[in-house]
């Protein structure tokens, strides 16, 4: 058992013993932060509003709202990256490799020729899109609410409430006395 030195040291350095698997690429979780939380938080706000109570077409209504939810990948990829990892801008390089084949009436036969490119592209987007193509929706489900779960949502939640009530509990006028002080 850590104690709380090391807990802590480890939260603020977000050093982890949790890893996933994600379409064969292995990926250490870090321990929940609140900025993890916030950015969470930040995506989750670009979710459009759906009325949950009416059942009776639930499939239409997912499906004419699939298209805008693509930050769903973004929501997991960062549940699994962390804020510190992202916040550094770290890039991915995909390679492609195109073949063409083309005729050669020199050496007549097929030839193969082949195009690599390379782009670059934000870890936190690559693995946005492995997500989303890569993973069932059961398997989404179960990634995201098992990160939450293990995000510590409660203490963030009794930290930002004690915060607001001490707001709350400020002046918040200045009242000048009959003296002038």
């Amino acid at each position: 058992m850590k104690n709380l030195e090391s807990k802590v040291a480890d939260c603020i350095l977000e050093i982890s013993n949790d890893t996933i698997i994600i379409a064969g690429e292995e990926y250490i979780i870090p321990t929940p932060t609140p900025a993890t939380l916030i950015l969470v938080s930040e995506f989750i706000s670009q979710i459009p509003l759906t009325d949950s109570g009416n059942t009776e077409k639930i499939v239409y209504k997912v499906l004419g709202e699939a298209k805008d939810l693509s930050i769903i990948g973004k929501i997991a990829a960062t549940l699994v990256l962390g804020a510190k990892r992202i916040k550094e801008r770290k890039y991915k390089t995909i390679t492609n490799i195109e073949e063409t084949r083309r005729w050669s009436w020199k050496k007549l036969r097929h030839v193969t020729d082949k195009t690599i490119t390379s782009t670059k592209i934000l870890e936190i987007d690559y693995l946005a899109d492995k997500i989303l193509h890569e993973l069932s929706n059961a398997d989404l489900y179960n990634l995201i609410t098992d990160r939450l779960n293990n995000s510590q949502i409660s203490d963030f939640f009794v930290l930002t409430t004690s915060l607001s009530e001490a707001n709350m509990l400020r002046r918040t006028k200045e009242v000048e006395t009959a003296s002038g002080e």
